[in-house]
Protein backbone atom coordinates (compact mmCIF):
# COMPACT_ATOMS: atom_id res chain seq x y z
CA UNK A 1 0.00 0.00 0.00
CA UNK A 2 1.04 3.61 -0.55
CA UNK A 3 3.30 5.20 1.83
CA UNK A 4 1.02 8.55 2.45
CA UNK A 5 -1.97 7.42 4.69
CA UNK A 6 -3.86 10.21 5.58
CA UNK A 7 -7.59 9.27 5.24
CA UNK A 8 -9.47 8.07 8.74
CA UNK A 9 -12.41 5.41 7.90
CA UNK A 10 -15.07 8.20 7.57
CA UNK A 11 -12.92 10.39 5.34
CA UNK A 12 -11.98 7.33 3.08
CA UNK A 13 -15.96 6.01 2.95
CA UNK A 14 -16.73 9.60 2.27
CA UNK A 15 -13.53 10.20 -0.79
CA UNK A 16 -15.36 6.60 -2.17
CA UNK A 17 -18.57 7.18 -2.04
CA UNK A 18 -19.40 4.43 0.35
CA UNK A 19 -20.30 3.84 3.50
CA UNK A 20 -17.76 3.07 6.57
CA UNK A 21 -19.88 -0.13 7.66
CA UNK A 22 -18.93 -1.45 3.74
CA UNK A 23 -15.53 -0.27 4.64
CA UNK A 24 -15.77 -2.67 7.20
CA UNK A 25 -16.85 -5.24 5.69
CA UNK A 26 -14.35 -5.40 2.88
CA UNK A 27 -12.14 -5.38 5.87
CA UNK A 28 -13.36 -8.30 7.11
CA UNK A 29 -13.62 -10.31 4.16
CA UNK A 30 -9.85 -9.49 3.08
CA UNK A 31 -10.99 -7.39 0.02
CA UNK A 32 -9.17 -4.40 1.91
CA UNK A 33 -5.63 -4.61 3.36
CA UNK A 34 -5.20 -3.39 7.08
CA UNK A 35 -4.69 0.29 7.55
CA UNK A 36 -1.56 1.75 9.29
CA UNK A 37 -2.76 2.29 13.03
CA UNK A 38 -0.85 5.85 14.31
CA UNK A 39 -1.88 6.03 18.13
CA UNK A 40 -5.99 4.54 18.26
CA UNK A 41 -6.84 5.65 15.31
CA UNK A 42 -6.08 3.64 11.37
CA UNK A 43 -5.15 5.69 8.82
CA UNK A 44 -5.78 4.63 4.73
CA UNK A 45 -3.92 5.93 1.56
CA UNK A 46 -4.75 6.58 -1.79
CA UNK A 47 -4.28 2.14 -2.70
CA UNK A 48 -6.57 1.74 -0.46
CA UNK A 49 -8.77 4.23 -2.30
CA UNK A 50 -8.02 2.77 -5.67
CA UNK A 51 -8.91 -0.69 -4.45
CA UNK A 52 -12.33 1.19 -3.09
CA UNK A 53 -12.95 2.17 -6.25
CA UNK A 54 -12.23 -0.86 -8.24
CA UNK A 55 -14.54 -2.97 -5.69
CA UNK A 56 -17.42 -0.81 -6.57
CA UNK A 57 -16.95 -1.03 -10.05
CA UNK A 58 -16.29 -4.35 -10.29
CA UNK A 59 -19.56 -4.85 -8.02
CA UNK A 60 -21.21 -2.60 -10.72
CA UNK A 61 -20.81 -5.40 -13.15
CA UNK A 62 -22.72 -8.08 -11.49
CA UNK A 63 -19.55 -9.64 -9.30
CA UNK A 64 -19.94 -11.07 -5.82
CA UNK A 65 -17.54 -10.29 -2.83
CA UNK A 66 -15.84 -14.04 -2.92
CA UNK A 67 -15.29 -13.81 -6.46
CA UNK A 68 -14.03 -10.23 -6.40
CA UNK A 69 -12.08 -11.14 -3.61
CA UNK A 70 -9.98 -13.90 -5.87
CA UNK A 71 -9.87 -11.67 -8.73
CA UNK A 72 -7.98 -9.16 -6.26
CA UNK A 73 -5.73 -11.72 -4.56
CA UNK A 74 -4.44 -12.85 -8.26
CA UNK A 75 -3.99 -9.81 -9.26
CA UNK A 76 -1.81 -8.91 -6.03
CA UNK A 77 -0.03 -11.64 -7.15
CA UNK A 78 1.25 -10.63 -10.34
CA UNK A 79 -0.75 -13.51 -12.17
CA UNK A 80 -2.00 -12.54 -15.72
CA UNK A 81 -5.15 -11.85 -16.73
CA UNK A 82 -5.57 -15.79 -18.35
CA UNK A 83 -4.69 -16.81 -15.02
CA UNK A 84 -6.74 -14.23 -13.17
CA UNK A 85 -9.88 -15.28 -15.25
CA UNK A 86 -9.13 -18.89 -14.71
CA UNK A 87 -9.25 -19.19 -19.47
CA UNK A 88 -6.87 -20.23 -21.51
CA UNK A 89 -4.84 -17.09 -23.20
CA UNK A 90 -6.12 -15.77 -26.48
CA UNK A 91 -7.45 -11.81 -27.95
CA UNK A 92 -10.92 -13.09 -28.68
CA UNK A 93 -13.44 -12.08 -25.35
CA UNK A 94 -17.00 -12.63 -24.79
CA UNK A 95 -18.75 -9.27 -25.62
CA UNK A 96 -19.88 -6.96 -22.67
CA UNK A 97 -23.76 -6.64 -22.62
CA UNK A 98 -25.05 -3.74 -23.66
CA UNK A 99 -27.91 -1.58 -22.46
CA UNK A 100 -31.27 -1.86 -24.25
CA UNK A 101 -31.45 1.52 -26.40
CA UNK A 102 -35.01 2.10 -25.62
CA UNK A 103 -34.24 1.80 -21.45
CA UNK A 104 -31.41 4.56 -22.43
CA UNK A 105 -33.61 6.70 -24.07
CA UNK A 106 -36.62 6.46 -21.43
CA UNK A 107 -34.23 6.40 -18.68
CA UNK A 108 -31.06 8.41 -19.12
CA UNK A 109 -30.96 9.49 -16.30
CA UNK A 110 -30.30 6.19 -14.23
CA UNK A 111 -27.06 4.95 -12.81
CA UNK A 112 -24.11 3.42 -14.57
CA UNK A 113 -24.88 0.60 -11.52
CA UNK A 114 -28.30 0.33 -12.52
CA UNK A 115 -27.86 0.24 -16.19
CA UNK A 116 -25.35 -2.79 -15.78
CA UNK A 117 -28.11 -4.51 -13.44
CA UNK A 118 -29.88 -4.28 -16.56
CA UNK A 119 -27.61 -5.44 -18.87
CA UNK A 120 -26.64 -8.75 -17.01
CA UNK A 121 -28.41 -11.58 -18.86
CA UNK A 122 -29.79 -13.67 -15.74
CA UNK A 123 -31.10 -11.70 -12.75
CA UNK A 124 -30.96 -7.96 -13.25
CA UNK A 125 -32.63 -7.72 -9.66
CA UNK A 126 -29.80 -9.53 -7.93
CA UNK A 127 -27.13 -7.50 -9.90
CA UNK A 128 -28.98 -4.44 -8.47
CA UNK A 129 -29.28 -5.79 -4.85
CA UNK A 130 -25.48 -6.22 -4.71
CA UNK A 131 -24.77 -2.20 -5.43
CA UNK A 132 -27.41 -1.16 -3.49
CA UNK A 133 -28.66 -3.37 -0.74
CA UNK A 134 -30.55 -1.31 1.43
CA UNK A 135 -33.16 -0.73 -1.58
CA UNK A 136 -33.15 -3.98 -2.21
CA UNK A 137 -36.19 -5.40 -0.40
CA UNK A 138 -38.61 -2.44 -2.04
CA UNK A 139 -37.11 -3.49 -5.54
CA UNK A 140 -37.94 -6.82 -4.88
CA UNK A 141 -41.58 -5.89 -3.97
CA UNK A 142 -41.90 -3.99 -6.83
CA UNK A 143 -40.96 -6.59 -9.42
CA UNK A 144 -43.19 -9.37 -7.44
CA UNK A 145 -45.83 -7.21 -7.86
CA UNK A 146 -45.25 -7.64 -11.92
CA UNK A 147 -43.53 -3.50 -12.44
CA UNK A 148 -40.74 -4.40 -14.98
CA UNK A 149 -36.95 -4.21 -14.20
CA UNK A 150 -36.09 -0.89 -15.83
CA UNK A 151 -39.41 0.80 -14.36
CA UNK A 152 -38.65 -0.35 -10.87
CA UNK A 153 -35.37 0.53 -10.69
CA UNK A 154 -36.35 4.02 -12.16
CA UNK A 155 -38.74 4.30 -8.65
CA UNK A 156 -36.27 3.03 -6.55
CA UNK A 157 -33.62 5.22 -7.91
CA UNK A 158 -35.81 8.52 -7.90
CA UNK A 159 -36.60 7.86 -4.21
CA UNK A 160 -32.84 7.82 -2.86
CA UNK A 161 -32.33 10.76 -4.94
CA UNK A 162 -34.64 12.54 -3.09
CA UNK A 163 -33.07 11.52 0.21
CA UNK A 164 -29.94 12.29 -0.78
CA UNK A 165 -31.69 15.90 -1.43
CA UNK A 166 -32.80 15.89 2.20
CA UNK A 167 -29.58 14.88 3.49
CA UNK A 168 -27.89 17.66 1.70
CA UNK A 169 -29.98 20.08 2.70
CA UNK A 170 -30.11 19.31 6.10
CA UNK A 171 -27.74 17.05 7.54
CA UNK A 172 -24.61 19.98 7.66
CA UNK A 173 -27.43 22.26 9.89
CA UNK A 174 -28.47 19.42 11.98
CA UNK A 175 -25.26 17.18 12.62
CA UNK A 176 -23.18 20.73 13.78
CA UNK A 177 -25.82 21.75 15.95
CA UNK A 178 -26.14 17.95 17.43
CA UNK A 179 -22.38 17.77 17.71
CA UNK A 180 -20.40 19.36 15.46
CA UNK A 181 -20.73 22.69 17.50
CA UNK A 182 -19.42 20.81 20.40
CA UNK A 183 -16.46 19.73 19.10
CA UNK A 184 -15.96 23.05 17.33
CA UNK A 185 -15.55 24.83 20.42
CA UNK A 186 -13.09 22.26 22.30
CA UNK A 187 -9.53 21.65 22.47
CA UNK A 188 -9.89 18.92 19.64
CA UNK A 189 -8.21 16.51 21.53
CA UNK A 190 -8.05 12.79 20.54
CA UNK A 191 -10.58 12.14 23.19
CA UNK A 192 -12.56 14.72 22.16
CA UNK A 193 -12.69 13.22 18.62
CA UNK A 194 -13.83 10.41 19.97
CA UNK A 195 -16.79 12.41 21.62
CA UNK A 196 -17.81 13.91 18.37
CA UNK A 197 -17.25 10.29 16.60
CA UNK A 198 -20.13 9.35 19.61
CA UNK A 199 -22.49 12.29 19.34
CA UNK A 200 -22.36 12.09 15.42
CA UNK A 201 -23.70 8.86 16.31
CA UNK A 202 -26.69 9.98 18.30
CA UNK A 203 -27.09 12.79 16.08
CA UNK A 204 -27.57 10.13 13.20
CA UNK A 205 -29.84 7.87 14.96
CA UNK A 206 -32.02 10.92 16.63
CA UNK A 207 -32.41 11.98 12.61
CA UNK A 208 -32.82 9.23 10.97
CA UNK A 209 -35.81 8.14 13.35
CA UNK A 210 -37.07 11.52 13.10
CA UNK A 211 -37.29 11.38 9.43
CA UNK A 212 -38.53 8.00 9.42
CA UNK A 213 -41.22 9.18 11.69
CA UNK A 214 -42.09 12.02 9.32
CA UNK A 215 -42.39 9.88 6.36
CA UNK A 216 -44.33 7.31 7.58
CA UNK A 217 -46.60 10.12 9.06
CA UNK A 218 -46.79 11.95 5.10
CA UNK A 219 -47.66 8.25 3.45
CA UNK A 220 -50.06 7.75 6.09
CA UNK A 221 -52.10 10.92 4.62
CA UNK A 222 -51.81 9.88 0.97
CA UNK A 223 -52.61 6.03 1.65
CA UNK A 224 -55.75 6.72 4.41
CA UNK A 225 -59.22 4.97 2.97
CA UNK A 226 -62.15 8.05 2.57
CA UNK A 227 -64.45 7.11 5.85
CA UNK A 228 -67.02 4.55 5.02
CA UNK A 229 -70.50 6.10 4.20
CA UNK A 230 -73.73 5.32 6.59
CA UNK A 231 -75.61 3.31 5.33
CA UNK A 232 -79.12 4.83 4.12
CA UNK A 233 -82.79 4.44 6.46
CA UNK A 234 -84.21 0.98 4.97
CA UNK A 235 -87.65 2.28 4.14
CA UNK A 236 -90.53 0.64 5.81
Amino acid sequence: MAAESNFTIDELARAADTTVRSVRVYHERGLLPSPEVRGRIGYYGSDHLDRLQTISRLLGRGMKLNGIRELLEAWDRGDGLADVLGVPNQESAEPTASVDPQVEDIYPDLPEYAKHALATSDDPLEAYRLTNPRACDLATRLADSGLPAPDTFHLVERLRADCDRIADRYATELFYRLAGQTYEQSPRTPKDRAKLETDLAIARLIVTRAASELIDEAFARHFELPATPPRAAEAH
